[in-house]
């Protein structure tokens, strides 16, 4: 035993010699009064350090550091003596493992003695511990993303009547109200005086469609047609940053999946709203910014209203879809594929064709360009004509667009109404009002 280690281990047995008698016990282990003096300074300092964590439940001297950035989390406990694993670190500094997965981690151990209230020796066992997380791609989180459909799913047929309501028996013709919500950008970042948020997307979508369908009112609405995605959302991934579906850069306030799981709660109200007025038919077009995330949510309202029996939701792959009412086929596009009007007229007699000799009044509707333009092709002339139709939006300006000049004051949504035989009938604006 080394002779610092036997000096030491005789002042602890000896706790009276650990203030007076240095020279008596140099003498007696052949060592300099210095030598005896600094080994029991330092045996009284860990006294009072382990004597304060023994009495103390408090752990005051316990020393936690967070170091947290944009992916990644480092928590350092020391002094501890109530933090000795992993869990307990996870435990006591409340990580949240449902955004943070374990990178690594480092457990030390070392001894502090000192004596207790009775003078008597006591050695306690202190533990410093380090863990490193890294932030979880909720994307590639199957059983998280699992459990949170699961759960928005459940919230929501808790408040969604699947039961038929009893609608209101009126006398006349009935029409049929197209209503949508096109090229919304849910996680838009706004320039400043058109400032954007999840919170003002639902607050325009929902008085959009309150005023829209008061005005139509005066008709008597049989069956509600309502059109979602059109870039709905702003982006359709969030890693390695936030893009579009193809991969082009997008300034977003929010992560993908946060917006998407907010706009799949905001789509449910506005149903659900609807389905109190009359049967809804949800056509789902995805847009060049949120094709894979709006197949997703078309996935997610067909398992939510798969049993109800005046809600249907249309999430067919084919990205333009049609629906026909009486002599009328309503054709929704984003634009963004097909953009040649000559192609557009061929490939709509082809993919209707089953319908294609049976309809007089044919419109297609579009997003994509965030602004009112009409075109008219006439190549079927018995059917008098194609109208297109490409459709406003109630997004803001973002910054690429403002510095490349394509600013627009009107944000508006908008809804038709149509008749069975004479087509459409009305058309209605939303305007959002201008700040």
């Amino acid at each position: 035993m080394e002779k610092n280690e036997q000096i030491r281990q005789y002042l602890v047995n000896m706790p009276e010699k650990l203030r007076k008698d240095y020279a008596e016990t140099a003498k007696k282990f052949d060592a300099s009064y210095e030598q005896v003096r600094s080994i029991a300074r330092r045996i009284r300092a860990s006294f009072e350090n382990a004597f304060e964590v023994s009495q103390n439940s408090s752990y005051n001297d316990e020393k936690i550091t967070t170091n947290e950035q944009k992916d990644s989390l480092v928590i350092a406990v020391e002094d501890s003596k109530r933090v000795k694993s992993l869990d307990d670190l996870i435990e006591n500094c409340n990580v949240d493992l449902t955004t943070w997965e374990v990178d690594w981690f480092d457990i030390g151990t070392y001894e502090v003695t000192g004596f207790d209230a009775k003078r008597k020796p006591i050695t306690v066992t202190m533990y410093r511990t380090k863990a490193k997380f890294k932030k979880i791609d909720v994307w590639k989180n199957i059983d998280k993303l699992r459990q949170d459909l699961k759960d928005d799913l459940f919230d929501s047929f808790q408040t969604c009547n699947i039961k038929t309501p009893v609608y209101k028996k009126e006398k006349g013709e009935g029409y049929l109200l197209e209503i949508g919500a096109y090229d919304l950008h849910l996680g838009k970042i706004g320039i400043k005086g058109d400032e954007y948020s999840l919170e003002i997307a639902r607050e325009r979508l929902g008085k959009a469609i309150a005023s829209l369908f008061e005005r139509a009112r005066g008709f008597k609405i049989d069956e509600i047609v309502f059109v979602v995605g059109n870039d709905f959302l702003n982006v359709d991934k969030s890693n390695p940053f936030a893009s579009t579906t193809k991969g082009t850069p997008q300034n977003n306030s929010v992560s993908a999946y946060d917006a998407y799981r907010f706009g799949r709660k905001i789509l449910v109200e506005c149903i659900n709203k609807l389905s109190e007025e009359a049967p809804v038919r949800v056509v789902v077009i995805p847009g060049n910014h949120d094709e894979e995330s709006m197949l997703h949510m078309g996935d997610a309202l067909e398992v939510l209203y798969e049993q109800s029996k005046h809600i249907t939701v249309d999430n067919s792959r084919p990205l333009m879809k049609g629906y026909k009412y009486g002599e009328c086929l309503l054709i929704f596009d984003h634009g963004h594929r097909t953009k040649n009007y000559k192609n557009l007229a061929s490939v709509i007699s082809q993919r209707f064709r089953d319908v294609w000799s049976s309809v007089r009044h044919i419109e297609v509707h579009r997003g994509h360009l965030h602004s009112l333009k009409t075109n008219i092709m006439g190549q079927v002339e018995e059917l008098n004509g194609i109208a297109v139709r490409h459709l406003g939006s109630m997004s803001p300006t973002d910054q690429w667009h403002d510095d490349s000049g394509y600013i627009s004051s009107m944000k508006r949504a908008h809804a038709f109404v149509w008749h069975k035989k004479h087509g459409m009938q009305c058309e209605y604006y939303y305007n959002v009002p201008i700040k």
